[in-house]
């Protein structure tokens, strides 16, 4: 994590020195390229897969409703300092990913390519904006091979971080539900990886990755996070989950996060879910 920040970091101040680097377009500037991005749109929040994405994009990059942040506990102690570790992981994260990220991507598609344009280059996807979009974008800039080495280097970090994240549940299973070693796990899980990414290299032009990233990383997120908020508040108890959160914390979380967590949480998970499905497939 402290590598991804410091690389977002070193791309970020980049692109909000390069002021309007279109002669052409003075109005295609970093301060309007920002506002493309933070400038509200307050009709989108009636779009319930704009709830629903934003939703996803923070239970995944959390690694919540994937089986990740179970297996990660199953290491913890009583007495580790759960509530800090969280707020300083939750925090540096979205900070990197969300903030820093965002304004990287977005900014410089709106310098570059001008509002119209940089509102296809956004729908075109999540592959083409990173692997297609922004080395365009960089070959443009100065100091362009080390500006794309960062790039392509921060994408390879975030990566290998969220590769270890969805194998590590995967193969603790194998080994503890089915008794098998270690070597035997990596290797069903190196063969089982293998085989699911052919479809994804093959059917790229055809949106596969686009449909899985949604899917899996979108859909079924909120599906499962919603799963767990359930059976953790009211199957298991959160008096109980309360309790060993606060275990060798260094500071208490404020009460009101508990009914936070047993209303408010599954009722907005479900209610994302129930207007998702009724604007995308009942109207």
């Amino acid at each position: 994590m402290p590598v991804l920040f410091v690389i977002a970091v070193v791309l970020f101040i980049r692109v909000i020195t390069l002021g309007a680097p279109n002669p052409d377009h003075p109005d295609w500037n970093v301060s309007n390229g920002f506002g493309a991005l933070w400038n509200p749109d307050f009709s989108a929040l009636f779009n319930a897969r704009i709830w629903l994405e934003a939703s996803g994009q923070i239970l995944f990059t959390l690694s919540v409703g994937i089986g990740a942040i179970l297996t990660y506990a199953s290491y913890l102690s009583k007495k580790d300092d759960v509530t800090l570790s969280g707020l300083t992981s939750a925090t540096t994260n979205e900070i990197a990913e969300v903030i820093l990220g965002g304004s990287i991507l977005i900014p410089a598609a709106f310098m570059f390519f001008g509002p119209v344009e940089m509102k296809e280059v956004v729908s075109t996807g999540l592959f083409n904006l990173g692997f297609v979009t922004m080395p365009q974008i960089l070959n443009q800039l100065p100091l362009s091979n080390i500006m794309s080495f960062l790039w392509f280097f921060l994408l390879f970090l975030a990566a290998l971080t969220s590769a270890v994240s969805l194998a590590l549940p995967f193969m603790t299973f194998l080994e503890d539900e089915l008794g098998v070693t270690r070597k035997q796990a990596i290797t069903v899980m190196s063969v089982a990886s293998f085989t699911l990414c052919q479809p994804a290299i093959f059917f790229l032009k055809n949106g596969v990755v686009d449909e899985l990233d949604f899917w899996g990383g979108t859909v079924f997120l909120v599906v499962f996070a919603t799963v767990e908020v359930i059976l953790f508040s009211w199957v298991l108890g959160v008096e109980k989950g309360w309790k060993q959160m606060h275990e060798g914390a260094l500071f208490k979380v404020p009460v009101a996060y508990k009914y936070i967590l047993k209303y408010v949480t599954p009722l907005y998970l479900l209610a994302i879910l129930g207007a998702w499905a009724w604007q995308d497939w009942g109207m």
